[in-house]
């Protein structure tokens, strides 16, 4: 949940190069509201000075506004602005192309890791393909619709597609247990660092492509980016006793989606 409404939110960065008041946009289930009334998630954009502004995250849950997440936002003079939020940062560069913007996303690193057409900027309405990168490496399609996302697939180099655990492609999203967290811990619980590989040195991020099924089971496990054949194993392994899944349903019945997990390997 939180990725799509990190996705969500990333429309709204653009809003701060020209607004002059207070900007406040509400989302019902990720999609943009003209009202608040049912709205569960809103965006405000405080606006500082001509080049800085302040965008609060709120949910809105058991009756009242909760915040989510603050985040600052600097326009720079080069079509790009820098913002962050907590521990993170990244920028955004956008560029004027017949019928609407280029914009580019950059990871603090300088990686590329988004990259679409926007119809417009203020804000920024995304609309047909946009692609995910992860270290050069096109990892993800998305299709819009004006600002709304259509369907989501996971790819690879050798253009295999696999339909995204999101809510585009499904009404519920596939759950383990309570949160993503939950999952996270699990796999540490699981996982088991190959002693040769713990010997040699050997460590790196793993990530595992799987399926979870029609009956909450993770399966087509397979190695979308390896380290190591043991690391890549135990990986694997790891992801396959997490079964504690709701899968996700779609016109009330359970769907098969796809999602990418990173099983890190480190040593002490």
């Amino acid at each position: 949940m939180h990725k799509i409404l990190f996705a969500l939110i990333l429309i709204l960065f653009p809003v701060v190069c020209v607004a002059q008041n207070d900007t406040i946009v509400y989302f019902k289930n990720h999609k943009p509201l003209p009202t608040k009334e049912g709205a569960d998630f809103r965006v405000t954009v405080k606006k500082k000075n001509n080049k800085t502004s302040i965008m609060v995250e709120d949910i809105y849950s058991n009756g009242e506004w909760e915040n989510l997440v603050n985040r600052s936002i600097k326009l720079k003079d080069d079509n790009s602005y820098l913002v962050k939020y907590e521990n993170k940062s990244f920028t955004r560069k956008f560029n004027k192309i017949t019928g609407g913007y280029l914009v580019e996303d950059y990871n603090y690193k300088g990686e590329l890791w988004k990259k679409g057409i926007a119809t417009n900027l203020f804000p920024l309405i995304k609309h047909g393909q946009w692609t995910s990168y992860t270290d050069d490496i096109i990892t993800e399609v998305n299709s819009y619709k004006n600002g709304v996302l259509i369907k989501s697939f996971i790819t690879d180099n050798k253009k295999h597609y696999w339909p995204n655990n999101t809510y585009a492609n499904a009404d519920t999203l596939a759950r383990y247990k309570e949160s993503l967290l939950d999952l996270s811990k699990d796999i540490v619980r699981f996982v088991k660092y190959p002693e040769s590989c713990a010997k040699k040195g050997i460590g790196g991020c793993v990530l595992i492509l799987f399926a979870i099924s029609e009956q909450g089971e993770p399966c087509d496990i397979s190695i979308f980016r390896g380290v190591h054949s043991e690391l890549n194993k135990a990986a694997a392994m790891a992801v396959q006793q997490c079964k504690a899944w709701k899968p996700a349903i779609k016109n009330g019945l359970p769907v098969k989606l796809y999602t990418i997990v990173p099983v890190n390997f480190k040593l002490n």
